[in-house]
């Protein structure tokens, strides 16, 4: 009896749709892994490598891994180790990890004239942070489309940079690399070395050009669609003007720092101050940076870039939130700007990221300490972690001799980076607890 009543039960229950019994941020955590693992597979074939190279498969693994979560850490040299099609592989894993899970799922609902229903709706929604399901099909049309026409434009642009230095159809392959990485805020580069853009360092187009696309990727789809129809700054939205604000004090603060404390000319500084948040370019050594300069830079990563967008990071916009609570405890008033105040929800919720964030770093670096003994530096360990958590990818050169262990460990920061600390710490228990408390005092401080 009991035996038929739990057969029924199973049966039922694996009638339905995947999407029905698991929630919007199971689906985003599976979806990422999956494509990380399938990605891996293809670059472990010996199609993906250049002739006489013997790849490993954990190597495989994290620069799926890398390519997925957008960071560009890498512990092999990816232009002399992968062919062609390796390196059509990562670029395509780029794409997939920087339009997000969700958008290929909706976008191949819509292509197969699928029915979007509810339980889409909520998984674009949970995947690009909204607040609500309102247009959810106008916003990854948006992403698509303005995603793929500005790295065409960024392609055309480097073609003819490149051009300088390769043959047509290697320049175009450079060019449509170098783009998809910057506007993704990946940074794989192809020049091999592990060199990234420094033998670009004076090439104003390059630099400019790498600049915007990075800038544009790391700003979030949101923003760029609400400048496109608001053109004037009093009619964006709070969250577009917060980060364009955001956008240019950090850029501003990077650009003096680096030319006051590392001496870099004002279009290295200027460059340096863009890809440190996001991307992971670099046209200077960062190995050469000083002590200051380093952790200067980790601020900056950790910050990272903007909700919606390419990159990582607790946000813009949580930091401008923390700030706004600080500034608020500091001066006796609500925390508001532009006007309008930021409701309690937004506080709370932006010191659970910083908190959340903090913990994946504290402890991914005291783990890398403990597998690595004193192989490192604590603070190019530290600097490692930080650029894993926030898929910055910049490095200061220990990457390719870390053990197995800690390239594992190395990957699942990248990975706790890309989905968000949120979405994770949402996902180990589904269900909210209804339980009510009497409410006590506690003294904080």
């Amino acid at each position: 009896m009991h035996i038929n009543i739990l057969r029924s039960r199973l049966c039922f229950i694996m009638k339905k749709p995947l999407s029905k019994r698991m929630q919007p941020n199971h689906l985003l955590l599976v979806g990422f892994l999956l494509i990380i693992l399938f990605g891996s597979l293809l670059l472990s074939l010996p199609i993906a490598h250049n002739p006489g190279i013997d790849l490993a498969y954990i190597d495989a693994l994290f620069i799926s891994a890398s390519a997925v979560c957008v960071t560009g850490l890498v512990t092999v040299d990816v232009a002399l180790t992968f062919s062609l099609f390796g390196r059509t592989v990562i670029a395509v894993l780029i794409l997939l990890g920087g339009l997000g899970f969700a958008a290929i799922v909706i976008s191949f609902s819509l292509l197969l004239g699928m029915n979007v229903n509810l339980s889409k709706r909520l998984f674009i929604k949970e995947a690009y942070n909204l607040s609500s399901m309102k247009g959810t099909l106008g916003i990854v049309r948006a992403v698509l489309i303005s995603s793929f026409l500005i790295q065409g434009v960024g392609t055309v642009v480097e073609y003819f940079v490149f051009r300088q230095a390769y043959s047509p159809l290697d320049a175009f392959g450079h060019a449509l690399f170098n783009t998809i990485s910057a506007f993704n805020n990946a940074g794989f580069d192809l020049m091999g070395g592990y060199r990234s853009l420094t033998v670009y360092q004076d090439n104003l187009v390059m630099n400019l050009t790498t600049a915007l696309l990075i800038i544009l990727g790391g700003s979030g789809f949101f923003v760029l669609a609400d400048c496109v129809r608001n053109r004037k700054w009093s009619t964006l939205s709070m969250h577009s003007r917060i980060v364009i604000l955001m956008n240019a004090s950090l850029i501003t603060l990077g650009l003096l720092f680096f030319m006051a404390v590392e001496h870099l000319s004002p279009l290295a500084a200027f460059f340096q101050s863009v890809t440190t948040r996001t991307a992971g370019f670099n046209t200077v050594d960062i190995a050469a940076f000083s002590q200051a300069g380093l952790f200067f830079a980790m601020i900056l990563m950790f910050i990272g870039a903007s909700p919606g967008s390419t990159g990582g990071g607790i946000k813009t916009t949580t930091t401008f939130a923390l700030l706004l609570s600080l500034g608020s405890l500091m001066f006796r008033r609500e925390p508001a700007a532009f006007k309008r105040k930021v409701n309690s929800d937004s506080i709370l919720k932006a010191f659970q990221v910083l908190l959340l964030s903090f913990l994946v770093v504290v402890l991914g670096s005291m783990t890398l300490v403990l597998i690595e003994g004193g192989n490192f530096d604590f603070l190019a360990v530290l600097f490692e972690t930080v650029s894993a958590f926030a898929t910055v990818g910049l490095s200061c050169g220990i990457t390719p001799s870390l053990s197995t262990v800690s390239k594992v460990v190395l990957s699942l920061i990248m990975f706790a980076g890309r989905v968000g600390p949120i979405t994770i710490a949402t996902s180990l228990k589904a269900k909210p607890s209804h339980l009510g408390y009497i409410e006590e005092q506690v003294f904080i401080g």
